[in-house]
């Protein structure tokens, strides 16, 4: 927040007391001031796209220094149970203490996801307080983006850590910093009401047809329409959300696309199926201002014994060869893929590879390797293909990052219709397995629609909030962390690594094994793990904000 900022210049102030302030009032050349900025229509362009670069950085980008891979979609998909963390234990540190479940105040990942929504939550008020919307078109669209990225920031900000301060104008000083906590009743009214201006506001666009990919890379009228549904779903408002989600079904504006490999990938940037998405722009000169998909982190354990063999090479991008091999798949998220389509089906294969199909990729390795935090299993899904725009080492894809798909939509409408009896809800179930290549489900409950998405939303950080929501987080998180798997290969030694034919048809033995995490702290914790912890050097600056429940100290 800009809490810190305000108190560094206060700082500032005091130490120059003694001079002669008249001496220190000399204009700076080239830097237009905070008084005549906020006036035009192309100010105001400017603002909310400040607004669009902070949140793409707070969901999907990245940072310098430890936290330099942070970001709310690794968060949530490492505080559920799709991912084992991988990578090496005594690395990515702050990552580890998350997918183990025991966080800590002093978590930097954590922290960087909520400064960050708090730096969004600013530069939205900036553009609400300081444009007036009644004096242009611009201004009045811009106004009302910002209005749905607010509530877009509260809603992760109350999902995740239950009674965060609601800041609704610029602060002023120090002291108007000292926010206390807010209500979740006084949140959720907040955010229905920045979402309900916005939306009868008039000011938002909506896509041209199906297929305008140019008029979905800003939040549109059927965006917000879903956030304040997906709002009323969280608070069980199941008719109000219903209504919102057909509204937006019945626009005929978003489809699931037929090929579920674009998704993710620079294939899919505009998608039919992306309602909401954090749009890049492929730019070499100024790849690291993008906030990329830091495919060194998010890669597979290139350089730690894997060989990719030339075919494997012609379709994935593996950086150079490089990767330190984090986000593996779970093998109960891999069971729950098996048990319902079978180890042939269409998402898992397109999305997790067992070791034993690993081969089969023209992917081999040289010498005996161990791999942390992985049961055997593979990520494909959002792994960065040659056919993405990628720049360098470490930035990674820069394809747009989908933050609400319409197969979610669907599955919304879905549970909204079973939770009021609403016999359409195998229609709008069954339009997500019937792109799966999955036979139809009549009369489907709250378990049939659980388990779909976990499958069809799997790795998208969507999961951890689901679990909470439903009240299901504390039994099947129980064991979170407990056990830390080590999956060992040992390749055979009559192997011939060195042409695309000898790895294909390598042979190797597996095994999986377990160590008991050290820490009494993991696994889930009741009271505790249902919310995350407010900073630790947050509650230092802002004496009035209660810590969360479990979270009283970072020591353990």
């Amino acid at each position: 927040m800009k809490r810190h900022i305000y108190l560094g210049l206060l700082a500032g102030l005091v130490s120059f007391s003694s001079c002669n302030v008249d001496l220190l009032d000399i204009p700076q050349q080239g830097v237009t001031s905070e008084e005549t900025f906020y006036k035009t229509d192309e100010d105001c362009e400017e603002a909310i796209a400040a607004v669009y670069s902070a949140w793409r950085t707070a969901y999907s980008g990245g940072h310098m220094g430890a936290a330099q891979y942070a970001n709310g979609f690794f968060l949530k998909n490492f505080l559920a149970d799709d991912f084992n963390s991988g990578g090496s234990r005594s690395d990515q540190t702050y990552a580890q203490e998350i997918y183990e479940s025991r966080i800590m105040p002093t978590n930097l990942w954590v922290e960087a996801y909520y400064k960050d929504l708090y730096s969004t939550v600013y530069l939205c008020n900036l553009v609400i307080g300081k444009f007036d919307p009644s004096e242009s078109a611009i201004k009045a669209r811009n106004v009302a983006e910002a209005k749905v990225y607010r509530a877009l920031c509260y809603f992760e900000l109350t999902t995740l850590w239950g009674n965060p301060p609601k800041v609704d104008r610029v602060l002023q000083n120090s002291d108007e910093y000292k926010v206390y906590n807010s209500t979740k009743e006084e949140l959720w009214s907040f955010i229905e009401t920045d979402l309900k201006d916005a939306i009868d506001s008039g000011a938002l666009t909506s896509k041209t047809s199906l297929n305008d990919k140019d008029g979905c890379t800003r939040a549109t009228l059927e965006a917000a329409k879903t956030i304040l549904g997906k709002a009323y779903l969280y608070q069980g408002k199941y008719g109000d959300a219903k209504t919102l989600f057909k509204e937006v079904i019945n626009t005929g504006l978003y489809d699931l696309e037929d090929d579920i490999d674009v998704l993710y990938h620079t294939a899919g940037n505009g998608s039919k199926e992306y309602v909401l998405e954090c749009t890049r722009h492929f730019d070499m000169s100024n790849m690291y201002s993008q906030g990329g998909w830091y495919g060194i982190l998010a890669n597979w354990g290139f350089g730690y014994g894997f060989i990719a063999g030339p075919e494997a090479s012609s379709h994935f991008n593996f950086n150079s060869t490089s990767g330190y091999s984090y986000y593996n798949p779970t093998k109960s998220l891999y069971d729950a893929f098996v048990a319902e389509e079978g180890e042939d089906g269409y998402r898992v294969t397109s999305w997790i590879c067992p070791f034993d199909r690993v081969p089969s990729m023209n992917i081999g390795v040289n010498a005996t390797n161990n791999r942390y935090g992985n049961e055997g299993y593979f990520r494909l899904k959002w792994l960065t293909s040659t056919d993405d725009e990628n720049v360098s080492f470490w930035c990674g894809n820069q394809s747009c990052t989908p933050v609400i798909r319409y197969a979610d939509v669907l599955l919304m409408m879905a549970e909204c219709c079973i939770q009021t009896g609403d016999a359409d809800a195998d229609n709008y179930f069954n339009r997500v397995r019937t792109r799966a290549k999955l036979p139809s489900k009549s009369g489907i409950d709250m378990d049939d629609l659980k388990l779909e998405r976990r499958l069809e939303l799997a790795m998208e950080a969507v999961r951890f909030q689901d679990l909470i929501r439903w009240g299901d987080a504390a039994t099947v998180l129980k064991d979170k962390g407990k056990k830390l798997p080590t999956f060992q290969i040992v390749p055979d030694p009559d192997n011939d690594l060195t042409t695309a034919e000898g790895i294909y048809n390598a042979k190797y033995t597996t095994s999986v094994s377990y160590t008991d995490n050290e820490y009494e702290l993991a696994g889930w914790t009741p009271n505790r793990d249902e919310l995350l912890p407010y900073p630790e050097n947050e509650i230092e600056v802002n004496p009035n904000i209660d810590q969360n429940p479990g979270y009283a100290s970072s020591v353990e």
